[in-house]
């Protein structure tokens, strides 16, 4: 399989699909269109509108299919591992985060039944 993502903008015609496994931590930062993302090992898939950015998984298979729209795409490299690291533990963090105060907030208005 090739490696995806070798440019450092691309565009992505309504219908087309793009796949191949990332070689390295790469930022996706779509331009204009809209985008879905599916990556392999993931059991959930992606949408990212103009705007959104998504951060690659290196070794894995990635699949990109534009929506209605050219799509285009910014490709963005870190300079090093300790910024590969940053990029990916970000959104992580944010996620996990995110949680915690919605179960929270669950639990403070009386809304979950303790199964939260």
């Amino acid at each position: 399989m090739r490696s995806l993502f070798t440019k450092q903008s691309l565009t992505v015609l309504p219908g087309q699909v793009v796949s191949g496994i990332a070689g390295r931590v790469q930022t996706l930062r779509l331009r204009q269109g809209r985008l879905w993302i599916t990556v392999e090992g993931i059991p959930h898939d992606y949408w990212l509108s103009a705007g959104d950015t998504f951060t690659t998984l290196p070794g894995r298979l990635t699949v990109v299919e534009a929506d209605s729209a050219a799509s285009r795409i910014d490709v963005e490299s870190p300079a090093s591992w300790p910024d590969a690291l940053k990029t990916l533990a970000g959104p992580l963090a944010a996620r996990f985060a995110s949680r915690r105060t919605a179960t929270a907030s669950f639990k403070r208005h009386g809304t979950c039944s303790g199964n939260c």
